[in-house]
C-alpha cells in the first residue's frame, strides 16, 4: 500500500515477464487518484471474493531489499547490484513501458543533475509517451539530461525491441530500464543486457560501470 502507482505498474509488468499469468494489485485511493488525473473517474474497483480459495499464499519482506539487477540473458537471473558492481558499460537506456514514466525520469534526473555521463558511454532517454515528454519538458528534466550528455529521443519503445535508436553491437554491454534482456533483444546476440531501476541506470551512466545508486543519492 505504501508503493506509489508507478512502482505498482512496474511490479505487475515484471511479474508477467517472469512467468506469471497476470499481475494484479487491488486498486485503492491512490489508484483512483492516478486515473482521475487522466480523466477517468472510477470509484469502484475489484478484488478477490471474501471466501476465495488460493492454492498458495506467499509473503515477502522487502524492507531490507537492496538494489537489484537482472543479469543476461533472463529477467529472473536476478542478483544484488553490489554483486556485479564495477562491470564497465557501453550504453544506458532510460525508458520503456516499464520505467519510462515521469516519476522514473525524475528519479534519474535527480542523480544526473550537475553531473556528466562518463566519456565513451551512450545514454539514451526515451519518454514512454508524448504526455510524459511534455511534462518532463515543463519540469526541466529534459534539459538536465541534455546537459548531462544524454541523447533524448522521441516517445516510444526506443531500442527495447531492437528496432532503432540504440542497437547494440557485438560485445557491448547495456544497462536498461526496460523489461526484457533476452539474447539479441536489443541488437547483436553477442551483446549483454542488464535490467535495472532508473536510479541504478542513472548512477551507472555517470560512473561508466554498473553502480549502486545509493552512493549518488547520499552525495546529493
Amino acid at each position: 500500500k505504501a508503493m506509489n502507482v508507478e512502482g505498482r505498474l512496474t511490479l505487475t509488468n515484471m511479474a508477467v515477464e517472469m512467468g506469471a499469468k497476470t499481475g494484479i494489485i487491488e486498486p485503492d485511493e491512490k489508484t483512483y487518484a492516478f486515473l482521475k488525473a487522466f480523466g477517468h473517474e472510477q470509484k469502484k474497483g475489484f478484488k478477490s471474493d471474501e471466501d476465495a480459495n488460493f492454492c498458495e499464499s506467499l509473503k515477502f519482506d522487502a524492507s531490507d531489499l537492496e538494489p537489484q539487477i537482472a543479469c543476461p540473458h533472463a529477467v529472473d537471473n536476478v542478483r544484488s547490484v553490489k554483486d556485479v558492481e564495477g562491470k564497465e558499460i557501453d550504453q544506458v537506456f532510460l525508458g520503456s513501458c516499464t520505467n519510462g514514466r515521469l516519476y522514473d525520469l525524475r528519479v534519474a534526473a535527480e542523480i544526473m543533475k550537475g553531473r556528466h555521463v562518463k566519456r565513451g558511454v551512450r545514454v539514451i532517454v526515451t519518454p514512454a509517451s508524448r504526455r510524459v515528454y511534455r511534462e518532463a519538458l515543463k519540469e526541466g528534466l529534459i534539459e538536465i539530461f541534455l546537459d548531462s550528455g544524454c541523447a533524448v529521443c522521441n516517445p516510444g519503445c526506443g531500442p527495447c525491441a531492437g528496432g532503432h535508436q540504440g542497437i547494440l553491437a557485438p560485445g557491448e554491454r547495456c544497462i536498461s530500464t526496460s523489461n526484457r534482456n533476452f539474447k539479441a533483444r536489443m541488437g547483436s546476440g553477442e551483446a549483454e543486457i542488464y535490467l535495472a531501476s532508473p536510479a541504478t541506470a542513472a548512477a551507472s551512466a555517470i560512473s561508466g560501470e554498473i553502480t549502486d545508486p545509493r552512493r549518488f543519492l547520499k552525495e546529493g
